[in-house]
């Protein structure tokens, strides 16, 4: 009974380790900004029929289409300052068929320049988001 409960128990924290590995080593070296979910792309932006904006006071990063009918924002606890730092907030992104809303907590995997790398591992939602001011 000892051994089955150990290899529960292994088998449970190899799980929760794979959870995390489903963020690819390319999201790294891709400064594009965009939101993926659950591996995929699901919104990114384009400077021919998208804007971006920040909003430093309501801590809020949106990126839509020209005509705003696709797009995804996140509004965070705080405006993310250092890698390793877990940032709590609200994604928000559309589908072609929905609007999909998510409170969960991000770590901040990078900082360069401008832009944040941003992942929740316990929903799988991956985001490079640009500070402009």
């Amino acid at each position: 009974m000892k051994k089955v409960l150990i290899i529960l128990f292994a088998s449970l924290l190899m799980l929760t380790a794979c959870r995390q590995e489903h963020l690819s080593d390319s999201f790294m070296l891709n400064g594009d900004v965009r939101i993926e979910i659950k591996g995929f792309v699901t919104f990114a932006y384009d400077s021919l029929h998208c804007q971006k904006a920040f909003n430093r006071e309501r801590r809020e990063f949106r990126v839509h289409t020209d005509n705003v009918s696709d797009f995804f924002s996140l509004k965070l606890d705080a405006i993310p300052s250092e890698a390793g730092q877990k940032v709590s907030g609200t994604a928000t992104w559309t589908t072609r068929q929905n609007i999909h809303s998510k409170r969960t907590s991000f770590e901040v995997l990078k900082l360069e320049d401008r832009k944040v790398w941003l992942w929740s591992g316990t929903n799988r939602i991956a985001a490079v988001v640009e500070i402009l001011d």
